[in-house]
Order: structure tokens, then C-alpha cells, then sequence
């Protein structure tokens, strides 16, 4: 008997080893298992976020080929051109494009001067000698600061922006571009399907008084780039549609100094009332290329103190002219193709609860504070 109980212990025995290791073995394939769907997660992550990287911007690698499917005839574009645009290594998305106004504008000279204002004397009359102004300060009452970025005190740096130069000579070539990144944006009560009642009715106004009244030699391009050709919404790609297609106007002229595009903005209406006119705020939009971790490596933008002067002079400028006009400027992280240009403007012209009336009176305040902008250093 007792040597029957040690068999069946030795038997126990073996069962439980063997049971151990295959439960070792299951678990040890659990945990692969794991980690292989971490890591489809983590894969599937990055290709979700590289798919709608262009909306923020388009890596400089691949960009050649990509601005070269965007073949514009501008001058002579009287019909509608439908283009076929690649982006991230995605399927061919085809939107319409098509310029305003056919052939370039004839020259006009100037009705009226937009004089310039000192910004570097408005700021030292509101903080001082520029170079005790308290970083904190200066920001806080320029500019609204996105959760997702950090603005820095060299790139904010208030001598800088205000004696940077900024005089443009008027020439008969083109010199402004204004478009639209989203096209489709409208306001509280605009008719559907009536392209006047949206931005790119704004821009049209714009074009129009800056040509008119100041002799600048203004493209209007209003393509639909977040609509794809079939009336999709496609506002995640938008601002890699544009990039290709503003990109070869630049190429074909390269006289335009200033691009304008032209947005609305969400949330609740900013209005301001301009001699007894009830009128849209206008918050200028800086993307500083930086999280609030630091800089964004896998791109850059060469034309950001250019950019950052720009809409630093406009925005005090306005103020001094049109007091209420123009709207603290935005900050956030990512780029929004504002590398074209060191004279790059991107514009919220008030909100979706604001009406037509409201943004289209914005125009001319907008326009004179551009002009006088442009005439001075």
C-alpha cells in the first residue's frame, strides 16, 4: 500500500508540473496577445493621426509631387477645372477648383490713403520703454493662448514684431491672394446654397474695396476645400487641398505678397458697433509651430516672426482706427499653411452666430486697416 500512495503521489505530482507549465504557456501567449493588439492600437492610432496630419500641415517630404498634381491655369481659368489632389498616401480626393474672377484685375489706381500708425509708440504709450514691458502682460492683452501651445518670450518679443517691416509698393501685377480653406462657412442666417451669404462672400466684398478704393491688384480664388466634388464634407482635409493649389497661384505669380484666407469662426457672436453699424469682429490666427511640451519637430515655418508682426500690427492698428474691430489673436499649436508667406494672414470674421450684415460690415474698416498697414513701416 505504501508503495501504491508514493505512485500516486509522484502521478499528482507530474500532473501539477505539467499543468503549471501549460498554464505558463497560455499565459505567456495571453501577454503576446496583449501586446500584439497594443500594438495594432498604437499602429492604428498613427495612421489615423498621419491621415489627418494635412490638416495642420503637409510634411515637406512627398510635397514636390503633390504640388505638381495641382496644375492651375489661373489666368485664363473662365470654366471650372476639376483636379484630382494626393495627400498622406490616400486615395485621390477630387474637388473643384475655380478662380473668381477669369482673367487677372486691370491696375487701379488708388482712391483714397489708409495712413500708417506707430505701433512701436501706441505700445510704449500703453506699457513704456519696450524693453522693461513684462512678457505676461504684453501677451495677455494681445492674444488668447491655446491649451495646446506656449508662446515664448523670443518669439513674442514686443521690439521685434513692432518695428518689423511690412511697406508694400503697389504694382500692377497681383500682389494680394484671398481664398478660403473652408469655403463653406456661413453665418446665423445664411441662405442655403447662396455662396454670397458665406465667407467667400466676405472675400469677394474684400477683394472688391481693396481693389476699388486702395489699387491693390487683388486674386480672389474661391474654391470649396473642405467639399469634395460630389458635395461631401471634407473638412478634415481641407487645408492639405488648399496647400497644392495655393501653392502653384504663388508659383505662377510670384509678385503676391499678401495671402488672406478667410475663415468664420464657432461660438458665441462677437459683434462691435462702428459708427451705428452693428459689425463682426475680426480675431486674427497665428499658428506658432509648438506645443506646449516645445517646438513641433517634423516641421517648421521660416516665415513666423513675419507672420506674428503681421497680425500684431493689424490688430493695434484696427483698435486705433476702429475701436472694438479687431479681436484679441488666437494662438494655437500646428502650422495652417502660414509658411507660404511672411505676410500671411489667417482671419475669423466673427462667428456662426453672427449674420451676413454683421461680417460683410467688417469689410471696409477691415480693408482701410490693411492698407494702412501696407503703406507704412
Amino acid at each position: 500500500m505504501h508503495g501504491k500512495r508514493l505512485l500516486c503521489r509522484m502521478y499528482a505530482k507530474h500532473r501539477a508540473a505539467r499543468y503549471t507549465k501549460k498554464q505558463k504557456l497560455r499565459n505567456l501567449w495571453k501577454g503576446k496577445k496583449q501586446i500584439a493588439a497594443i500594438g495594432c492600437l498604437l499602429i492604428g492610432a498613427g495612421v489615423l493621426y498621419c491621415r489627418e496630419l494635412p490638416l495642420l500641415c503637409f510634411p515637406e517630404r512627398g510635397y514636390e509631387r503633390m504640388k505638381n498634381s495641382a496644375m492651375l491655369r489661373v489666368q485664363n481659368a473662365e470654366e471650372e477645372e476639376l483636379l484630382s489632389i494626393q495627400y498622406a498616401g490616400a486615395p485621390g480626393t477630387y474637388l473643384t477648383v475655380r478662380h473668381a474672377d477669369g482673367a487677372i484685375p486691370v491696375f487701379l489706381p488708388p482712391e483714397k490713403e489708409a495712413e500708417p500708425v506707430s505701433v512701436r509708440d501706441i505700445l510704449e504709450e500703453r506699457f513704456g520703454p519696450l524693453e522693461q514691458i513684462a512678457f505676461g502682460s504684453f501677451l495677455s492683452n494681445y492674444y488668447i493662448e491655446d491649451m495646446s501651445t506656449k508662446a515664448t518670450e523670443d518669439m513674442l518679443n514686443p521690439i521685434l514684431l513692432a518695428e518689423y517691416p511690412l511697406q508694400m509698393e503697389q504694382k500692377e501685377e497681383p500682389q494680394i491672394l484671398i481664398f478660403h480653406t473652408h469655403a463653406s462657412e456661413g453665418y446665423l442666417d445664411s441662405r442655403e446654397g447662396m455662396t454670397e451669404d458665406t465667407v467667400v462672400g466676405a472675400g469677394s466684398l474684400l477683394a472688391e474695396i481693396l481693389r476699388k478704393e486702395y489699387g491693390y491688384n487683388v486674386i480672389h480664388e474661391t474654391t470649396v476645400f473642405d467639399r469634395k466634388a460630389d458635395g461631401s464634407d471634407d473638412r478634415n482635409n481641407a487645408y492639405s487641398n488648399a496647400l497644392p493649389v495655393i501653392t502653384a497661384i504663388l508659383d505662377k505669380y510670384p509678385s503676391i505678397e499678401v495671402v488672406i484666407d478667410l475663415h468664420r469662426d464657432s461660438g458665441e457672436a462677437r459683434t462691435s458697433v462702428l459708427n451705428g453699424v452693428n459689425t463682426a469682429k475680426v480675431m486674427l490666427f497665428n499658428g506658432l509651430c509648438r506645443t506646449k511640451d516645445g517646438p513641433i519637430t517634423y516641421y517648421s515655418n521660416q516665415n513666423l516672426t513675419g507672420n506674428l508682426a503681421f497680425s500684431l500690427h493689424l490688430q493695434i492698428t484696427g483698435n486705433e482706427r476702429y475701436p472694438g474691430l479687431m479681436h484679441r489673436i488666437y494662438l494655437k499649436s500646428y502650422r495652417y499653411n502660414m509658411h507660404l508667406k511672411e505676410k500671411y494672414l489667417l482671419v475669423e470674421l466673427g462667428t456662426h452666430k453672427n449674420t451676413v450684415a454683421e461680417a460683410k460690415a467688417a469689410m471696409r474698416p477691415f480693408a482701410e486697416t490693411l492698407a494702412a498697414v501696407l503703406s507704412g513701416k
